[in-house]
């Protein structure tokens, strides 16, 4: 039987929505691209590229780039400036949560997608992003996602 991989940032946003201190932040906020009028904080995943990490089995490195956004500052969310403290919040969470993943798992998503996340390397991070025109918030963070089918 021929194993496909999984689609990596849907395995990603699997992982983070699975991740307490992430998904207390941003409920199911998690996709590849920011909606318009999205309500915040959200998280945006982005595939930059992958390869293989083995001959011998389907394992594959994928290089993720995570964009963090934070809506506007206030606890109501209508002052004028950008809330960059939240988005921090969200950038600092997520990388420490691949920092601290150590155990291989396997993962299904709502779709019905299943791979297994061996673990991260390589992050970097949290940047902060200046975007006045858009008045939102937002760091990014990079990681090496380590993952492969599941069998």
């Amino acid at each position: 039987m021929v194993q496909q991989l999984p689609d990596a940032e849907i395995l990603f946003r699997t992982w983070a929505l699975a991740q307490s201190e992430i998904s207390s932040l941003v409920g199911t906020r998690v996709a590849t691209r920011l909606p318009n009028g999205a309500t915040l904080p959200f998280l945006v995943i982005t595939q930059l590229g992958g390869s293989p990490s083995s001959d011998e089995a389907l394992i594959y490195e994928a290089n993720l780039f995570i964009d963090c956004y934070g809506g506007k500052y206030g606890s109501t969310g209508t002052k004028g400036q950008p809330d960059f403290a939240q988005a921090y919040d969200l950038a600092a969470k997520t990388i420490a949560n691949t920092f601290d993943f150590t155990t291989p798992k396997k993962y299904t998503s709502t779709g019905g997608e299943v791979g297994i996340i061996h673990g991260f390397y390589g992050q970097a991070g949290p940047t902060r992003v200046e975007e006045p025109e858009l008045g939102l918030a937002r760091y990014n963070i990079e990681v090496v996602m380590i993952y492969g089918a599941s069998s």
